[in-house]
């Protein structure tokens, strides 16, 4: 019984010591990552959007700059954790990350009941509530949407809808037809499985079966053995990222286990809606510049579909642009590229 006691006692002085490290490592980066700069902007706050309150972050060394809206991925995939990676764009933008309902500390605020009113047209929406906010707070209507993955579905969306909120559109990641991208991954997970005579994924992928997929948990079969060929930085993503969300600031313990459960809630809400999504349903008439930024080896968004894509839309201006080395999560795995791209093809368009 002694050894259970000793057992007990240092297990609650290693949980003890692991929270005081990460306290200490959150101070650290909460001190770095300070704004001090006289017309700078540092606001985090819940507002109350669709009828709950959202959480939005608000970030940047010139509140003169253009605006970038981030609307991340999923859905119910926050990436309000690791905005320190773009630490380095709040020298020219003023960077807001929000994180949608049913994700991040929206969900931890509001529950799993608060996802069942999850779509594509509700999440635009709220990100055009979001933005008239912006222009007020902000005093500018300088603003560009980026989207990430499912970003770029309900960003195009905002766009479309309002095109007097917004000045450009950026999309990466970006979803063209769920039913014609999955066709196309199935396919060519297959032949990088035969590629790499991976006998056990060739007859896990046959198991699953090609899509339309009856489930979420269907197509996260597809998912996890396309990652066993993918590039390492999309292969050790989580990984990687990981040890920058968890020492974020601001970001309690039950934030984090919330962060987790929120993509579950939210795929179930959006799954079944979301597989006939088509961005070609939206028309190809866009009323401002339209920038689409890949990965070259982007398994989940080819940008092989989005490039056609882009040549269809009918807008004032338009760029496609490929980043060598990069895959799908492009903007987390090179944020510096990614504000090159932003710096001199976008911002020009913005002031």
């Amino acid at each position: 019984m002694r050894w259970v006691y000793r057992g007990l006692i240092a297990f609650v002085v290693l949980v003890v010591l692991a929270i005081g490290y990460r306290a200490w490592r959150q101070h650290e980066n909460e001190v770095a990552l300070a704004i001090d700069t006289p017309n700078g902007v540092e606001e985090a706050s819940f507002l109350g959007i669709g009828g709950i309150d959202q959480w939005v972050q608000i970030r940047g060394e010139n509140r003169d700059n253009p605006v970038i809206l981030f609307v991340h991925g999923g859905p119910g995939s926050s990436e309000t954790p690791l905005s320190s990676l773009f630490r380095p764009w709040e020298k020219y933008f003023t960077v807001v990350m929000w994180d949608q309902r049913c994700a991040g500390k929206t969900f931890a605020r509001n529950g799993a009941e608060s996802c069942k009113a999850l779509s594509i047209a509700g999440a635009a929406h709220d990100g055009e509530v979001l933005a008239s906010y912006l222009r007020r707070r902000l005093r500018t209507d300088k603003i560009a949407v980026l989207g990430h993955s499912w970003g770029t579905m309900v960003g195009l969306r905002m766009v479309k809808d309002r095109p007097d909120l917004f000045r450009a559109y950026v999309g990466t990641g970006q979803v063209v037809s769920i039913a014609q991208k999955e066709t196309e991954i199935y396919a060519r997970t297959m032949a990088r499985l035969r590629a790499a005579r991976d006998e056990a994924g060739i007859a896990a992928l046959r198991k699953a079966g090609p899509p339309p997929y009856r489930s979420f948990r269907a197509l996260m079969v597809e998912r996890g053995l396309s990652a066993r060929t993918d590039i390492p930085s999309e292969r050790d993503l989580m990984t990687d990222m990981i040890p920058v969300g968890a020492f974020a600031p601001g970001w309690s313990p039950w934030d984090v286990y919330e962060f987790f459960q929120a993509s579950g809630y939210a795929e179930a809400a959006t799954f079944d809606a979301d597989a006939s999504y088509d961005a070609r349903a939206l028309g190809p008439k866009f009323a401002m510049p339209i920038f689409i930024v890949e990965g070259a080896a982007d398994n989940i968004t080819p940008a092989d579909l989005a490039k056609p894509y882009l040549d269809s839309l009918d807008a004032p201006h338009k760029e496609f642009i490929v980043i060598p080395g990069a895959g799908h999560s492009a903007v987390l795995t090179k944020p510096d590229a990614f504000l090159e791209i932003l710096r001199t093809r976008v911002r020009p368009i913005l002031r």
